[in-house]
């Protein structure tokens, strides 16, 4: 686990390393048995709106095509993350999506179908690092806190839920005030209650 004194960017360069190390089957084993878990919460029976981003394969995120098809087959509404002009909108998701892919940037849906309304029940949330609190290191840009700050000014409070590898986990997150912890994260180990935690 990471020491607390390194700063934000420091353990996010560290960790991302780490990540992009993965050998493609482990990346496969281990984003399978984290999807499968993830696939399991019980809170994902009721929630009818679901927002969950498309994982990029260069970066080994923790994959989410399969657990995005899956949710979006169980008749759930299911969004993408769409970045525009600095700002991060919610596209729809239909099973079978096509993407247009960008070897550094998130992937597009083809066509895009922008959503107007912003309700979600659940937002799966990528990341660099997290601790056992909620914590979280993204990757510098804001587009989450922001989005999640914009839901909770329309009084739309989503679970937030990170999935990640056991790695990623840090013992403190270094916080910042605009930070939005996370409620749970999964990894190929375990589910972490972060309320729970952070009480």
């Amino acid at each position: 686990m990471e020491s607390v004194m390194e700063s934000k960017a420091d353990l996010r360069k560290k960790l991302l390393a780490r990540r992009r190390a993965l050998t493609r089957e482990q990346w496969l084993a281990e984003s399978s048995t984290i999807q499968a878990k993830a696939a399991s919460l019980p809170l994902l029976r009721d929630a009818a709106r679901i927002h969950c981003y498309v994982s990029m394969e260069h970066d080994r995120e923790a994959r989410t095509l399969e657990l995005l098809e899956m949710l979006a087959l169980d008749g759930k509404a299911v969004y993408m993350p769409y970045i525009e002009d600095g700002c991060m909108k919610a596209a729809h998701y239909h099973p079978g999506q096509q993407f247009t892919v960008s070897p550094s940037a998130p992937a597009t849906p083809d066509p895009l179908a922008l959503c107007g309304e912003e309700c979600f029940d659940v937002v799966f949330v990528p990341l660099a690092g997290f601790d056992r609190k909620g914590g979280r290191i993204g990757f510098g840009k804001g587009w989450y806190d922001r989005f999640f700050s914009r839901l909770s000014e329309r009084g739309v409070r989503p679970v937030k839920i990170g999935l990640a590898f056991s790695f990623q986990e840090v013992t403190l997150v270094p916080g910042d005030p605009w930070d939005e912890p996370l409620d749970m994260v999964v990894t190929e180990n375990e589910i972490i209650n972060c309320q729970q935690n952070s009480r």
